[in-house]
């Protein structure tokens, strides 16, 4: 889980490698981990057995401590900025947009 919080939301694909280096498991035993993760709602995702990728797309709230409150902070300050620029962009073809 500490995997997932560390990426970035368009990133959570996680390979068998760096689950087993993270929980200290041979990498043959990652997939048995996640299906078990999986089936108790702890993370929701795939798992890709060709290319031994774990996909995850949801992971169940915890409690934080201070410094991934902070590192929360400022990802939401740059998916913010990125908003904003979007917004910025999509306004400034309106009148381009409302000609054609």
């Amino acid at each position: 889980m500490e995997l997932t919080f560390t990426r970035a939301s368009a990133s959570r694909s996680v390979s068998f490698g760096e689950v087993a280096a993270a929980v200290k498991l041979p990498v043959e035993e990652v997939e048995l981990l996640v299906m078990k993760a999986i089936s108790l709602n702890l993370v929701q995702g795939s798992i890709d057995e060709c290319e031994r990728v774990v996909n995850l797309t949801w992971v169940q709230p915890r409690v934080l401590d201070l410094t991934q409150i902070a590192e929360m902070n400022r990802r939401i300050g740059e998916w913010s900025a990125a908003v904003e620029k979007t917004v910025e962009e999509v306004e400034g073809k309106i009148p381009e947009l409302l000609c054609n």
